[in-house]
Formats: C-alpha cells, structure tokens, sequence
C-alpha cells in the first residue's frame, strides 16, 4: 500500500514594517551599547588596578585600618631616612615570596616597603634565598653565630647589624604554663635602631662586668644594641685598665663583692664622664658591704629590707607596682598609662650627706603609700607577708640618679634596687613600663646619644574604631552603591522587557 506524505507549505513572512525595523535597529544598538559600556567597565576596572597598583608599589599608599596603627611610620623613623647621607643594604636570608608570607615576617616584609619608600635610593633591600645562592650567603660567615634562615643584615660601610624573628616582636609568659605568647610587634623600633647604629661615625659601648657571679636579662642587652650601643663584657679582676670607648659600665645582680682596687677605678671612671648602672640581686647588701659602701658615698644607701605592698602588687606581695616619681628626667614617660612591676625590691635613702657638695641624688621611682617594709638579712625568715608591728611605712624610693658636678666632664650613678625588673618577661610585656623606663634612664645618661626609643604595637585583637565621617563612607562603600547598582539593574532589565 503507498504511503502519502504532505508538506505543508511555506508561509511568506510579511515583511518588516519600517517601525518595526527602527524598534529592532533600536534594540541593536542598545545592545551593542550595553555591550560596549560593560567592556569599556571592565578595560576601566584593570586599567584602574594596574595604576593603583604601580603607585602602590612606587609610593607609601596603602591604608592602614588597625585601631593601633600597626604599619605607621613615626616622625623619628621619617626624619632618619629622609636625611641619610650613606646608602644602607639590607639584605635578607630568604626567599622573598616566602618571607612576605610567613606569619611573623610578613609584618617585617610590608614595614621594609615603607622604609623604602621613605628612604628612595639611599636604601638597598635584597632577597637572597640561602638554599638556592650558598655561595653569595657565604660572605656573610664572620656572621655565622647570629645568622639564620629569615635574618634581616642591615649595614653601611664598616658597621653591620643583624635581625632575627625575637628582634622584631615582644613577647609575654604565661606564669601557668611556662610558655611565651608574642604580644607585639616591634618592626620599627629594630630597623630604625640598627640603621640608626651603622649610620652613625662612632659606636659607644656599653660593658657589662664580670667577675662576680653577674647576671643579666637578654632584654637588657637588646635595649642597649637597639638604642645603638655596642655591648661586650670587661672583667676588672683581670683587665686593669677600663677601656677608653666605654660608655656605660654595668653591674648586673652580682653576688659577690668588688674589691676597693675595683671600686677605685670604677669611681675614676664615673669622674672622667662614664656613667654607671647598678641593678641589685642580692639577699641583703650586706653582703656586699665594699660596692654598698661606696654608693652610699653618691647619696644612694641600699636598705636590708624587703619592700612589700598587699594592695598594689601582681599575684603577691612582693611582686609590687611602682611608680613614677615627679622628677624632671622622668618627664618623656610621666603621661604613660603602664605599669611598673618591681619584684623583690628594697628600699632605697636617698639622701647625701650635707658635707658632700660635688654631686646630686634624685629618686626616679617609687613605691606607694601603701607599701611596708620587712627588715632582711641573709637569715632572715618570714612565714608571711602580710604587714605586722615594727614594719616599716611607705612610701619607698626603689631607683635613683646620682650626677657628679665636681667636673664638667659630669658622670653618672644609677641604682636600682629591684634587679629583676629587667628580667625578659617583664621586659618584653608591652603592657609593662619596664622597658620605657630603663630606656628612658639610659637616654638620661647618655643625653648626646641619639637614642631611638619607638613603643612596640599591640597585637591583641582589638575593634576598628573609625569616626562618623569613616563609618559613613564605609556603609556607602559597603551598601549604598552595591543596592544602587542593584535597583538600578532591575529598571533597566524592567524598561527592555517592555520594548
């Protein structure tokens, strides 16, 4: 049986009246419009990076958000680099991606871009991966002892200066578990000290004595490098002679007595212009009658007590906090809203005797009104502190200055009576005035030393505070102009369907 198949046949499509061409013209172009606009957008878009981004990388344009200004260049630091005469190298023992990257010196990464966008070509940063180029790390082997992977070698002629991680933060331990926490980063304060250092014609030098069973913090030794100080050791029982490019001598915790022939020297010193500091670590000073004697004779007398303070102290009564007192060479710390802690310190008489004219004593620090003081001996036992009849009250002086005016040449004595307040816990806490305050002493000995002094930046987590100004361009950036765009797409997707 034959199959039939029909077609249907074609219907001629009427053609397109003229109005009907200029609505479809008019849809064509609109869309070619659109078309070209959203590419002239995205064209404007990466050209706009691009830019931004090479001004970024040329200049210092970047946006610091951080409530404690993290990234902020201080005056000190801008006034350094804006007037050095001598190209500074920095070189780094990493591979650059991998520094920027790192969790701690990344920071030290983004502060490097700052300074040398401050500082033009005056200053050389170079990367040098020490696994790929051994050879070009090599002539850094007289550096051997300090060096490592991710040091920072910052110099200038002669003079060389090396960073490591623990030079760029603070640090804070735990009295429960023994571990360290970082607190705070202290970018600033290491390379504008080590540039400081190694772009100055002479290094002073800050010796601290042996000999006696002495003690002391690697906090302590970082101030005096970072204030650029150069430190070695000098032992007055071997070395007769006291050099001539010391600066400061310092007699840290020590336990065993000096003998008069020390003392001797250590008081021609101080009357030729050497200063001295004294940071007590002992029982009871008289065990240690030759070195107590003497600085009895600068107006500053030792006490055989325990300073004790059941108010005002961290975790018990010996740990006390300190304070300030109204002395003029405490006036570039004195608004400072942190605290001193002084462990296991004694009271100090400051007070010269009235026959003595060619010197001056004044107390720098102090304890409270409500602080007492156990009378100490090295037999001396108690089973409590808790405050009882016969001890002695408050206020205490715990740290004085001593000037010498005999002379013009005008040395100094600084005591301390509570040594361990330079210990590293207490010195790496920025939420401490420790550290402030011995710089702030050192500054006061060496006054023709400029000494670079740049508080550490919190890194506890803290909110953005931001004006009204702030917040409101923030909300417009953030929701204004994307629900703009937004409504602004549905009109005109609205206003097409209707065509």
């Amino acid at each position: 049986m034959k199959r039939f198949s029909f077609k249907r046949p074609k219907k001629n499509k009427p053609a397109a009246s003229p109005e009907q061409k200029a609505v479809q013209r008019k849809k064509l172009r609109r869309v070619s419009v659109s078309a070209a606009g959203l590419a002239a957008a995205l064209a404007a878009v990466i050209l706009l990076n691009l830019v931004c981004t090479t001004l970024t990388d040329r200049y210092d344009l970047t946006l610091d958000l951080t409530s404690n200004r993290l990234y902020e260049i201080t005056d000190t630091t801008k006034d350094l680099l804006g007037s050095m005469e001598d190209t500074v190298d920095i070189t780094i023992l990493a591979d650059e991606d991998t520094f920027r990257t790192d969790s701690y010196y990344g920071k030290v990464h983004t502060m490097l871009g700052k300074y040398a966008n401050l500082a033009g070509d005056k200053l050389n940063i170079e990367y040098i991966d020490p696994y790929t180029n051994p050879n070009a790390v090599s002539k850094y082997s007289d550096l051997a002892a300090t060096i490592q992977e991710g040091s920072v070698i910052v110099s200038c002629n002669d003079h060389t200066r090396v960073l490591n991680a623990t030079d760029f933060y603070t640090t804070e331990a735990s009295s429960y578990s023994g571990y360290s926490t970082v607190t705070g980063f202290q970018g600033e304060q290491a390379l504008t000290s080590a540039i400081t250092a190694v772009t100055s014609d002479e290094t002073p030098v800050v010796y601290i004595l042996q000999g006696h069973n002495e003690s002391i913090s690697t906090s302590l030794t970082t101030l005096f490098t970072n204030a650029g100080y150069s430190v070695s050791l000098l032992n007055l029982t071997e070395e007769k002679d006291i050099p001539e490019d010391a600066a400061i001598l310092v007699l840290s915790l020590p336990q065993a007595d000096y003998t008069e022939d020390e003392v001797d020297r250590i008081d021609a010193f101080i009357k030729n212009g050497g200063d001295l500091m004294v940071f007590d670590g002992t029982a009871s000073p008289t065990s240690l009658p030759v070195l107590y004697s003497y600085l009895k004779e600068w107006g500053i007398a030792v006490q055989a007590d325990m300073v004790l303070d059941a108010d005002y102290n961290i975790d018990e009564a010996p740990d006390i906090l300190a304070q300030l007192t109204d002395a003029a060479a405490n006036d570039d710390i004195a608004d400072s809203d942190l605290t001193l802690i002084t462990p296991n310190a004694k009271s100090i008489v400051a007070q010269l005797d009235s026959s003595v004219s060619d010197r001056t004593v004044t107390a720098l620090m102090e304890s409270r009104d409500t602080s007492y003081a156990k009378v100490l001996t090295d037999e001396t036992q108690y089973d409590s502190y808790t405050k009882e009849d016969g001890d002695t009250d408050g206020p205490f002086t715990l740290a004085a200055l001593a000037d010498y005016t005999g002379n013009d040449n005008g040395g100094q004595v600084f005591v301390c009576s509570a040594g361990i307040m330079m210990s590293d816990d207490l010195m790496g806490a920025s939420s401490l005035l420790n550290q402030s305050f011995l710089s702030n002493v050192v500054a006061q000995l060496q006054p023709e030393i400029d000494m670079v002094s740049i508080p550490a930046k919190s890194l506890s987590a803290e909110p953005l505070i931001t004006g009204t100004t702030t917040q409101f361009v923030l909300f417009a950036i953030l929701a204004l102009i994307p629900l703009g765009l937004f409504a602004a797409g549905i009109v005109v997707f609205v206003r097409r369907r209707r065509l």
